[in-house]
């Protein structure tokens, strides 16, 4: 390590060597070399649909807060919920990236939750909640109902983004199919189809569009309460793909 670098940027490139899932906050949640974009990538897209800083969050694996780095500093003091099992994960992020400082001024609250039901979050309170790669990993009686506590969290106007490993997706043809697994089924991965996901949701009382937004693996939905929130196609091209330019580790 040379004089100008830093003890955490030593760290963070010996995360960037291992591999997805490996003992480390960053490598655990996904492929280190992406930690960086695949936070910023959601914090874009929460931004692009409305997000803004008085707004309400909800952080479904949150995990090392790759995203929740980026909610937190945007939104006022109170409004960021992390949702996440392994609680290691966020407090090795605060303690050797974010600080305690931004933790003190923003004041998140952290539920320590594995069964989806969002017990701890007021009905009709959110505005907007995120899952990342959670139901890539996930049956359909899970998903459903993780998609029923989302519901029942939202408020009237909210928005609910999720994402699905489809069949199209890349890698997707060696995974099992969701709708015939049940429960949490980490580290394996499963797929369901568009289809499949309009149904569950509906189910759940949510409408449910797929959108073109960008992700290396998955497929990004938005769900409302409220059929008369869809996105127009016009809005569909507004929001365009988010695919980054200038970067070979996203070029097909």
């Amino acid at each position: 390590m040379s004089d100008k670098t830093t003890a955490l940027e030593h760290d963070i490139a010996l995360s960037k060597t291992l591999r997805p899932g490996g003992d480390h906050y960053r490598a655990y949640v996904g492929p280190p070399t992406q930690y960086d974009f695949m936070g910023a990538t959601q914090f874009r897209l929460l931004t692009s649909l409305g997000l803004r800083e008085e707004h309400h969050v909800v952080d479904i694996g949150c995990g090392s807060l790759r995203t929740g780095r980026y909610i937190l500093n945007y939104l006022m003091p109170g409004r960021y919920t992390g949702v996440e099992p392994n609680p290691w994960l966020w407090q090795h992020a605060i303690e050797h990236e974010l600080g305690a400082d931004l933790i003190r001024l923003k004041s998140p609250r952290f539920l320590t939750e594995d069964d989806f039901q969002l017990a701890d979050v007021a009905a009709g309170s959110i505005n907007y909640i995120v899952a990342q790669s959670i139901y890539s990993h996930t049956g359909k009686d899970a998903l459903l109902t993780s998609l029923k506590a989302a519901a029942r969290s939202l408020t009237p106007d909210g928005q609910y983004l999720f994402t699905i490993v489809t069949p199209d997706n890349k890698g997707a043809q060696n995974m099992a199919a969701g709708a015939d697994s049940v429960g949490w089924i980490y580290p394996k991965c499963v797929t369901f189809t568009a289809g499949e996901v309009a149904d569950v949701c509906a189910t759940a009382g949510l409408h449910v569009q797929q959108l073109p937004w960008y992700h290396p693996r998955q497929t990004w939905f938005r769900a409302t309460l409220r059929a008369d929130l869809a996105m127009s196609a016009q809005m569909m091209t507004d929001l365009g793909t988010g695919k980054p330019l200038f970067d070979d580790r996203f070029h097909d």
